[in-house]
């Protein structure tokens, strides 16, 4: 093992070089890249084990198809039969918003959810430094997915289409609101246009989140081998440094499922951990463009998952001179932070400085080791590291 204390991007860029090839659950790849990051965290002396887990595809994939698909009428009736039954259509309006808007926060009461179907098994790999957590000094736990999947859909059209779609469910609600309101009322041609416009659009949105199918075929090197492989050389920097605070490294299976290794590993481990005493801090797709974001609040209405992990990060970045920007993710993306942060751990997610260029190659066969630089893998590698002796 290399002793030297710096974190250096080159081996995080050969880190990921290994593990970018396609990977999904249950593939040959998928058994590679375990063997491998079994094989990286051994060789630095850490404590290793594997923890077996089962899910099902249920809540990632049947679920969500079931739910658009029954917004379809609701979508259709408030232009066809709004007008004459205008309360009916519009407390159905209400009552699917509501559900559409439950379903952008994690619900720990839907968690049996991933026991529906048919089961499937993979392993979580956990690595950690060996140090005792003793309700005094901080425990830092690393997070980085290491399955791969592509889609039809890119990611970023899904994102759109959820959002294009709960958009229209607002504007065709606060419709059906009026109509209640404007009853026997002779209503301009041009609202009904409007009004069959916009259902239009977010039933086609709809349909085409139904069209989205999975398979292996994405290298993933994006996401998440950057993550990995970044997460595998701030390993090496933690032994180097021989840091006395306890540290884990969770390599998590089944996150493109849902956050599966992340959610069977909180549900497991929670109570080991002091909530209070306790950072958690998720790798998901590094190394593109300059700085770093924080993903620090998600779903509608917004949830914060972190305070004072956010602060460490904005000092760390001040002192580094390395950009650090706050990111909200509303819908249409899951993270292995979330679950986690539904037990009330403090919990933050960094990603590239700038998703957006690579947007429409996550999830497919674009997602090469070609999109990313060391300059940005340096950058996040050297702020982990400050907030590793901040904390």
């Amino acid at each position: 093992m290399d002793t030297h204390p710096t974190y250096n991007a080159a081996r995080a860029y050969d880190h990921i070089t290994q593990l970018a090839i396609p990977r999904l659950v249950g593939s040959a790849g998928e058994a590679e890249v375990q063997d491998y990051i079994v094989s990286q965290f051994t060789a630095l002396g850490l404590d290793v084990s594997w923890e077996p887990f089962s899910f099902t595809k249920f809540p990632a994939e049947v679920l969500p198809r079931i739910i658009s698909m029954l917004f379809i009428p609701v979508v259709l009736s408030v232009p066809w039969i709004g007008d004459r039954f205008p309360i009916p259509v519009c407390l159905v309006c209400l009552f699917s918003l509501f559900i559409a808007l439950f379903f952008t926060q994690w619900q720990k009461r839907f968690e049996g959810l991933y026991d529906v179907g048919r089961r499937l098994r993979t392993e979580n790999i956990i690595a950690t430094n060996g140090r005792k957590r003793d309700g005094n000094t901080p425990t830092l736990l690393f997070v980085a997915h290491y399955d791969s999947k592509s889609q039809t859909l890119p990611i970023a059209v899904r994102a759109a289409s959820y959002g294009i779609a709960i958009t229209g469910l607002v504007a065709l609600t606060v419709v059906a609101a009026i109509q209640v309101g404007t009853v026997g009322a002779g209503l301009p041609s041009l609202y009904d246009y409007i009004v069959w416009s916009v259902a239009g659009i977010t039933v086609f949105c709809l349909l085409l989140l139904q069209a989205n199918t999975t398979q292996n075929r994405s290298p993933g090197a994006f996401d998440n081998a950057s993550g990995v492989g970044v997460m595998l050389e701030v390993a090496r920097v933690v032994m180097a440094l021989d840091a006395k605070k306890p540290i884990t490294f969770l390599a998590t299976g089944a996150e493109e499922y849902g956050m599966c290794g992340a959610l069977r590993y909180i549900q497991a481990h929670a109570d080991e951990y002091d909530c209070e005493n306790t950072y958690i801090i998720n790798l998901d797709g590094l190394g593109v463009g300059n700085g770093v974001n924080m993903v620090t609040r998600y779903g509608i209405p917004p949830v914060q998952t972190t305070r004072t992990l956010a602060d460490l990060f904005r000092v760390s970045g001040e002192s580094l001179g390395v950009r650090v920007s706050e990111r909200y993710l509303p819908i249409g993306v899951g993270l292995d932070s979330i679950p986690i942060a539904s037990r009330g751990f403090e919990t933050v997610t960094l990603t590239a400085g700038d998703v957006g260029r690579v947007a429409l190659k996550i999830h497919s066969k674009r997602d090469q080791i070609d999109l990313l630089n060391t300059e940005c893998l340096q950058q996040v590698g050297d702020l982990i590291v400050d907030v590793i002796k901040r904390a």
